[in-house]
């Protein structure tokens, strides 16, 4: 079986797009091509030529061959779908190709779609000190996989749970002896809950407002300041949302009176 590649042997092949159109993400441009298998045996097609015809200032430089992995029969003509990646931090915009097959050239037209994606690490911290008023910072990581500016996000305050008294909550509820019903049962959880429901912790982030570049990393220093009705000898654990990542957080008592 002969083996197309983006370097030999295309010449076997003709395609019958006028024009292939890849939509989507830097890392996930999809689209379709007709191909036809004009050799007298099977083929096995891997990738095709591409050859850029404009850059947008540079950005995208790569050729990179499409990469297509199909089999074709003596004179069998099929639709393939066509997924394409090129560098992550291509911006936003259209962008012209040349596809040489079977000695004819095809126009490429890649639109790329803008994309936020960030990395952070590490995304999970534990503190010790559950003092009311105590500061603890979280430093971590934050890196830009987008092809699009990223704006440090502000974030307000974050929620400072202790399960234990979760736990005691609904211990307290099923054992209330005024409680017999299902509603009576509720009512009683509830109310020790909001009886011993901490306020909102307090969060700052040092850089909220600042701009990072598609493939630039920056350290970002996130403030957590527990809340003045916490207790001391308990646990606390809580969940930050920063755009579309969560970081997760937990902070141990540090006190004699867990000690016994």
């Amino acid at each position: 079986m002969l083996t197309i590649t983006s370097k030999e042997f295309h010449e076997k092949l003709s395609v019958g797009n006028d024009e292939i159109i890849l939509n989507g993400p830097p890392g996930n441009l999809r689209g379709h091509v007709n191909l036809r298998n004009n050799h007298e045996d099977a083929v096995r097609i891997k990738t095709l030529e591409l050859i850029p015809v404009k850059q947008n200032s540079g950005a995208y430089k790569t050729d990179m061959p499409l990469q297509i992995s199909c089999r074709l029969a003596p004179g069998e003509e099929r639709t393939e779908r066509i997924l394409h990646r090129i560098n992550p931090q291509t911006p936003p915009g259209t962008y012209e190709s040349t596809l040489n097959v079977g000695g004819k050239a095809r126009a490429v037209k890649m639109i790329v779609q803008p994309h936020i994606d960030i990395s952070i690490y590490p995304g999970d911290f534990t503190f010790q000190d559950t003092t009311p008023g105590k500061t603890h910072t979280a430093v971590f990581t934050l890196t830009n996989m987008g092809n699009m500016p990223f704006q440090v996000p502000d974030i307000k305050h974050v929620a400072a749970l202790d399960m234990d008294m979760l736990c005691k909550a609904f211990g307290i509820g099923f054992r209330e002896k005024n409680a017999e019903t299902y509603n009576q049962v509720m009512d009683a959880i509830t109310k020790n809950v909001r009886n011993n429901l901490t306020d909102w912790a307090r969060a700052t982030i040092e850089e909220k407002g600042e701009i990072i570049a598609p493939g630039a990393s920056k350290l970002i220093h996130l403030d957590i300041t527990l809340p003045a009705n916490c207790d001391a000898a308990n646990d606390y654990n809580g969940s930050v949302r920063f755009w579309d990542k969560e970081i997760t957080y937990s902070v141990k008592a540090h006190n004699d009176k867990k000690i016994k």
